[in-house]
């Protein structure tokens, strides 16, 4: 099913709406991208909602502070109950043992029930995503003060947590008989190979490896979107299907790697150009602007000897990073800028 699928500068979206009516919020993700939709997170409605709480459940050992705002994992008492309780339902590979609830993900139900009440003919792809385990795990800490990055046994349960909830979405979402993708987002990333990242390249590889490979096995495409920079070649030599990066404030970072760029395109993958800014700076850009940008980095990459062919087949046009933190006026901007762009860059 993935092997037929090309970019071809469809429009879709990294998640996050500051919306706090899920129907709303979803009708917004399926007019702006109508090609490929993606459930909207919510965190405006609920913490629960937050990309660092929202896929939490399930996890052994967490604790929800009395602020109903954050979460840690509580070691101060035996863990080994729980995390056997956690390995016995993994093994049993059944993904609707790790779904997300409606209470953290309303913008999934939201999408679900407008796929079954009236499916658009323009429909190319689904997407779905989780938050990658890199930065779950360097977000919630332990009782003992360590993040769960540097804990072998929980780094490893993030890990299983994030595939088998990305597997559920995928099992949803592939009913409608379209190609789905499942993005794994990891703006942690962007510490990668600094003192606050203390982890190896191979065992980075190998955590992101495990999530698209759960994804991968049952014929879904995979993602990572990172909104700052970050060293482009340890993803681009993972298992990864996109790429997605901040073309807007990055490009020339990214481009950089652009050897990297033509190996990762020839063996299949995907540059999602998140060209469209998510800071204040969307109410002083244009079409235009943006349009004129994105030709820039096209035109360096075929001046690499890239085909402008592979690039047109193996590209998808997003906002630069998730729109919660925005107001509602910007954020629809940026949708209705990303949907746009879309649309220009197929008349080219």
């Amino acid at each position: 099913m993935s092997i037929n699928f090309k970019g071809n500068f469809s429009a879709t979206a990294i998640g996050s709406l500051p919306h706090t009516d899920a129907d709303v919020a979803c009708e917004i993700m399926f007019k702006s991208l109508p090609e490929i939709p993606c459930w909207p997170q919510l965190p405006k409605i609920s913490t629960k909602e937050e990309m660092c709480i929202q896929y939490t459940e399930g996890l052994p050992c967490l604790k929800i502070h009395a602020d109903g705002k954050t979460v840690s994992i509580d070691v101060s008492s035996d863990t080994s109950g729980a995390l056997a309780g956690f390995y016995e339902d993994y093994l049993k590979n059944d993904p609707d043992l790790f779904q997300i609830s409606a209470a953290c993900s309303g913008g999934f139900d939201a999408m679900i029930d407008r796929l079954n009440k009236s499916p658009q003919k323009s429909l190319r792809a689904l997407k779905g995503q989780v938050v990658g385990p890199i930065t779950l795990s360097g977000s919630l800490k332990l009782s003992t003060g360590i993040t769960a990055l540097y804990s072998e046994e929980f780094f490893d349960v993030i890990i299983k947590l994030m595939s088998m909830k990305a597997y559920w979405q995928f099992t949803k979402l592939s009913q409608y008989g379209l190609p789905v993708i499942i993005f794994a987002d990891e703006p942690y990333l962007t510490s990668f190979g600094s003192a606050f990242m203390n982890i190896s390249r191979e065992r980075a590889i190998s955590a992101l490896n495990e999530v698209y490979e759960t994804v991968q096995t049952h014929g879904g495409l995979t993602g990572t979107h990172c909104c700052g920079n970050t060293d482009w070649s340890m993803l681009m030599d993972s298992k990864v299907d996109i790429i997605s990066f901040d073309a807007y404030e990055f490009m020339d970072k990214y481009l950089m790697y652009w050897r990297e760029i033509q190996a990762f395109l020839n063996r299949g993958g995907y540059l999602a150009w998140g060209i469209v800014p998510t800071s204040s700076k969307i109410n002083t850009t244009s079409l235009n602007d943006l349009l004129k940008r994105l030709e820039e980095g096209i035109q360096f990459l075929v001046g690499k000897g890239i085909s402008r062919t592979l690039i047109h087949d193996r590209s998808i046009i997003t906002p630069s990073c998730g729109t919660g933190t925005l107001t509602i006026a910007e954020a629809e901007r940026v949708m209705t800028l990303t949907h746009d762009i879309s649309l220009a860059m197929k008349d080219r």
